[in-house]
């Protein structure tokens, strides 16, 4: 979740030599089984999970390596899956506005007046990423106090409270922040009456059947944490609002050690859930079905800014290809069409979703790092493995 949590420039399309031959699954268990083999020293991963769904097809997983304890990564296996937690906060404030219990186009200010300065930033403009709200785990504060003890608790409070009233730089345009999920969390409890866990896990995960879908506010359980895979921290960039020159990263206790354990209530709404690769399609699934939301709210939900501008834009494009719905994310290529996705990366892990529409097209997939600077290329599984496997396979066919 760190980083900004999102690759928005989607990487180019590498179609393997081997994609050509053999059924579809043996091709997919090549992908990542090579991908495994290429980047497992570079990513410092031990493990990768891959689950690939085509319209009226029965799903396909795959999986490679091992959770770096001595067990094969497989069914069971659970990912932290990161900035993927934003578009399940969205939905429950378009859940909420759909009930009548609030509206997307109220502020900060209606809801959380504690914090005078952000009176007038909307719900929206948080949940699209155009609010002018500095990032929390981008401060040396948060992160030193996160590094020294990776057990701490935080509250959404102490959260926000890294970032309000402390003369850090205000952002314009499009802004990357992980406060506006914090933030939007605190709205939802307020909105809904109960904590954002119990909303989470009443109002979506429940309802769903989302069995391998958890999120705790604290610690995870021995149940929950004893089907993670070891996840190691090895980027050494330094934290945005670090001094500059910066020499050393605040995040250098880390640096190669197994985060796996820690406690999540350093990313909370804006990055705690853990869950599997099925089950985060079976989310997304039901999200683009109708089955979470009503159409007007996934109409807002879909309607797009573009990330290079902030400004609302109709659709993405060869001159304007990447943009920002309310926390989802919207990709033009030329070879791959216009398609939603999202990357979320924690402290030890990665898990990305892309779902074309038009061919009924979703893929997920998730490692166990989060890797140097610049090491990062999960999504080639994506794009340049299962999406051209799929396509070599001739199963691309628009509705």
């Amino acid at each position: 979740m760190q980083r900004g949590l999102l690759v928005l420039a989607m990487l180019a399309l590498i179609v393997p030599a081997h994609a050509a031959g053999g059924n579809l699954f043996a091709q997919l268990q090549t992908v990542v089984t090579s991908y495994l083999a290429e980047r497992q020293q570079p990513e410092r991963i031990t493990g990768v999970a891959l689950h690939v769904e085509i319209r009226n097809r029965p799903a396909i997983d795959v999986f490679a390596g091992t959770d770096g304890r001595g067990q094969p990564i497989g069914p069971a296996t659970l990912f932290q899956i990161g900035s993927n937690t934003k578009h399940f906060t969205a939905a429950l404030v378009l859940k909420l506005e759909s009930e009548g219990r609030l509206d997307i186009r109220q502020t900060v200010g209606h809801w959380l007046p504690q914090y005078p300065a952000w009176k007038n930033v909307t719900i929206r403009s948080l949940l699209s990423m155009t609010s002018p709200i500095p990032n929390y785990s981008e401060t040396p504060d948060f992160v030193a106090t996160l590094a020294k003890d990776p057990q701490h608790e935080f509250s959404y409070p102490d959260l926000v409270a890294y970032v309000y009233d402390r003369g850090l730089p205000v952002p314009s345009g499009w802004f990357y922040s992980n406060t506006n999920n914090i933030l939007a969390a605190m709205i939802i409890e307020k909105a809904a009456r109960m904590s954002y866990g119990e909303a989470l896990r009443t109002m979506l995960i429940a309802p769903l059947g989302l069995r391998n879908t958890f999120y705790a506010d604290g610690p995870y359980p021995p149940s929950v944490l004893n089907r993670l895979p070891a996840g190691i921290y090895d980027n050494e960039e330094c934290a945005l609002y670090q001094p500059q020159p910066c020499t050393e990263t605040v995040w250098a206790p880390l640096v190669g050690k197994d985060v796996s354990r820690m406690n999540l209530s350093w990313a909370g709404p804006a990055g705690g859930i853990i869950s599997d690769m099925d089950d985060l399609a079976a989310w997304i699934r039901a999200l683009f079905a109708l089955r979470v939301i009503p159409q007007k709210q996934l109409r807002e939900m879909t309607s797009l800014v573009s990330t290079g501008t902030g400004r609302p834009i109709a659709q993405t494009t060869s001159g304007d290809p990447s943009a920002f719905g309310l926390d989802l994310a919207r990709r033009y290529d030329a070879k791959l069409g216009s398609f939603w996705f999202y990357q979320g990366t924690t402290l030890g892990f990665r898990a990305i979703f892309g779902y074309w529409p038009q061919y009924g097209l979703l893929i997920t997939t998730a490692t166990n790092s989060q890797p140097a600077q610049g090491e990062d290329k999960l999504g080639q599984i994506v794009v340049g493995g299962a999406f051209a496997a799929v396509r070599k396979a001739g199963l691309l066919s628009r509705k």
